[in-house]
């Protein structure tokens, strides 16, 4: 491991009962890069996510974010050390505004006790506007400003995504999972999602691991691609490299590389 490795996985274990999800993982991701995690479905790479952010505990093996072990940690004090996530799903506080799904990401910088809020003190007053300021500030760097009194189940479905992604980025975490973010996006949407990607990422000097099935994203994006199926790596290497894989194209039930692209 050198000084550029942001994430070391090695002989990653997770079993379900006798199920085995994943086997003998292992994965290196440095500084600034943007890697795809893909696989088929059942092939175990949400459940990847889930043991890196502490939503699962390995069956064995290591987990190592900027040289440190955070297999043993919880999901809260994972995120606290600068890894945060997406889901496939996503999750917002639908009935809420827009700018109230930013400021509530903001609570780990609230210094005031309960007290100040019930009595409405300046202490209050003026954390409270701080907060508020921070995430128009953060909205309007996602082109959301506008929408920032809108109810948020109300946006489309595309800004709904770019809303998610803006409140992750809001304890400004060193490493982004996403997972699977172009799910239910059209041809458009999925074009402005690419393009906010690479935004994002050099924005906020970020390193990113995403699952993704569009294959158009993995594609268009990704620097290198590691590959899933079982449980297992089976491949990884430059997308240019995985798409021409036999094994990858088995587990993908054979599909040709023009498909890949689609």
């Amino acid at each position: 491991m050198n000084n550029d490795t942001v994430l070391a996985i090695t002989n990653l274990n997770r079993y379900f009962g006798g199920l085995k999800a994943v086997s003998n993982f292992n994965m290196v991701i440095n500084k600034h890069e943007l890697v795809g995690l893909i696989g088929p479905n059942g092939a175990g790479k949400t459940t990847v996510f889930n043991l890196i952010t502490g939503m699962y505990s390995p069956t064995s093996g290591s987990i190592k974010f900027l040289g440190e072990e955070i297999s043993n940690l919880k999901p809260h004090q994972i995120a606290q050390q600068g890894v945060t996530r997406t889901f496939q799903n996503i999750r917002l506080f639908s009935s809420l505004s827009v700018l109230d799904n930013v400021r509530i990401a903001y609570h780990y910088k609230i210094d005031y006790g309960i007290a100040h809020a019930i009595f409405h003190s300046r202490k209050f007053s003026s954390a409270e506007k701080l907060i508020k300021e921070k995430s128009l500030e953060v909205l309007e760097l996602f082109g959301l400003a506008s929408r920032a009194e809108e109810i948020a189940k109300n946006l489309p479905y595309g800004e709904q995504r770019r809303l998610e992604i803006a409140r992750a980025l809001v304890s400004k975490p060193q490493l982004l999972l996403l997972d699977e973010p172009a799910a239910g996006m059209n041809p458009s949407e999925i074009k402005n999602l690419m393009e906010l990607i690479h935004f994002i990422r050099d924005r906020f000097n970020l390193t990113i691991l995403l699952i993704e099935h569009q294959m158009r994203v993995v594609m268009g994006i990704c620097e290198r691609v590691v590959v899933m199926d079982f449980g297992e790596v089976i491949s990884q290497g430059r997308p240019e490299e995985i798409q021409s894989d036999p094994k990858v194209i088995e587990a993908y039930l054979g599909k040709t590389t023009t498909e890949w692209r689609e």
